[in-house]
């Protein structure tokens, strides 16, 4: 399966966008928390590497699945 970035549209509507729980710098959208939030650069690290887009940060479901769980946003 691909995530395109209209599921991850749909997934901010429905998550909506409030200040970062673990860099408190901008609102904690998928875009900020895959690629650019501090707060979760360790862990952003160890699952996804160092994405620098969208499309690389979606290409390698299982390191996202794992992400997202270790940040909570699967709960």
């Amino acid at each position: 399966m691909i995530i395109t970035d209209t599921r991850i549209r749909s997934f901010a509507i429905t998550h909506p966008s409030t200040p970062g729980r673990a860099c408190m710098e901008t609102d904690e959208t998928p875009t900020h928390v895959l690629l650019q939030c501090r707060g979760v650069k360790e862990q952003r690290a160890a699952y996804l590497g160092s994405p620098a887009s969208l499309p690389e940060a979606l290409g390698d479901l299982g390191g996202l699945l794992s992400f997202w769980s270790e940040i909570g946003w699967l709960e």
